[in-house]
């Protein structure tokens, strides 16, 4: 492990094979090495993904750029669409959907609360959209959303529905085939452990068809994910140079992901997010996300105003660890733990050891006797 240990929301610690693979001498994305080992990567983003039936996209790119194709390519000028929002992340889709001339209509949410089926079947009776956008873990407060149902409401009605899973994708189950989701895309830095700058996505035919049916062009070219689909059948073809060494990383990554296994790395995930709430509870502080609604791969917790820079200061120059604050207005009274990736349940526990240290030297904690005795209670 690193001398830091990155308890952020993204990126994560490498491990040693990922960041070898950094280091390797260039590759020429036109060579037939390259060709090769990037037609596995295509291969092994299937296998994540759970995805057998849809097409499969990984190229260079920040999870936005996931994001901003997914609305440039499915939406047209004047398509009526539907965000559902309960972070910061949502308010980022709808925005997207804003810029490219959708006629886009917001679902909105209290802070920590996950996004209600019910009230989407209701709005989805009421008006006609052409796409909803779903966050999965919104980053910003933790707070994963009942996916299965909301797309489920959606399939109902008819409706495309694009699925944003950055900060979950190889963290949190989903099973792209079984969902019936149109669109579902990540990014390599968060759960999967891989190294910043690509993005992967998964793509039904049914939006597929929609695309190559649409009357307007589609607005980007980079973006545009039926230019990118004849690449990801065929690498050999070309449509912009790709960050070569972050692809070549991802494939290890990948190999990693699946020599855990999928469901494995879930359950381990689990435990990660299970020791996170049990200790963020026994410090006596509130989580950001409600509670049913909290994810396995970031926990957010709210801390008095003012405190959050001390916390993160003191946690990363006395313990080498690092956590985020919260983003914009809640920087300096949220706290916010990445446990994702490669991290191990006994490294994780060492760290909150660290931060629990940290919080009672603030006084925001009780002593460490105090929290033993109240976890042999439980």
């Amino acid at each position: 492990m690193d001398d830091t240990l990155l308890l952020i929301p993204g990126p994560t610690n490498l491990s040693r094979r990922v960041r070898e693979a950094m280091a390797r001498p260039q590759l020429p994305h036109v060579g037939a090495e390259f060709y090769s080992t990037f037609k596995e990567t295509i291969q092994l983003a299937r296998y994540v993904f759970k995805n057998e039936k849809g097409a499969q996209f990984v190229y260079t790119g920040s999870g936005t750029i996931g994001m901003e194709s997914s609305v440039v390519s499915l939406v047209s000028h004047g398509d009526r669409t539907l965000t559902l929002v309960n972070g910061y992340f949502g308010h980022r889709m709808l925005l997207l959907n804003q810029i490219h001339g959708a006629k886009a209509d917001s679902l909105e949410f209290g802070r920590g609360m996950g996004a209600d089926p019910d009230t989407l079947r209701r709005r989805l009776r009421k008006n006609r959209y052409s796409v909803v956008f779903i966050t999965h873990v919104d980053t910003s407060s933790s707070v994963i959303n009942p996916v299965p149902e909301l797309v489920e409401e959606c399939s109902k009605a008819g409706v495309l529905c694009v699925v944003d899973s950055v900060c979950a994708i190889g963290g949190e189950p989903l099973d792209f085939d079984k969902l019936g989701a149109d669109v579902v895309f990540t990014a390599s830095q968060k759960a999967l452990a891989g190294a910043p700058g690509a993005v992967l996505l998964a793509v039904s035919g049914k939006a597929v068809e929609h695309m190559e049916k649409r009357k307007a062009p589609i607005e980007s070219y980079y973006m545009n994910l039926l230019r990118w689909k004849p690449v990801m059948e065929d690498p050999k073809m070309y449509l912009a140079t790709p960050a070569t060494q972050v692809l070549l990383a991802l494939r290890e990554a990948l190999l990693e992901v699946k020599a855990e296994g999928i469901e494995n790395r879930w359950a381990r995930h689990r435990k990660l997010g299970e020791l996170t709430r049990e200790r963020v509870d026994a410090w006596g502080q509130k989580f950001v996300a409600d509670e049913g609604h909290r994810a396995d791969t970031v926990t957010s917790f709210w801390v008095e105003e003012g405190k959050a820079g001390p916390i993160q200061k003191t946690l990363e120059e006395e313990h080498h660890v690092m956590v985020s604050r919260g983003i914009y207005d809640d920087r300096d009274r949220m706290i916010r733990i990445g446990h994702f990736g490669i991290l191990e349940p006994e490294t994780l526990r060492g760290a909150l050891d660290s931060m629990g240290g940290v919080m009672e030297k603030l006084g925001l904690a009780p002593g460490r006797v105090e929290v033993a005795r109240q976890k042999k209670k439980r």
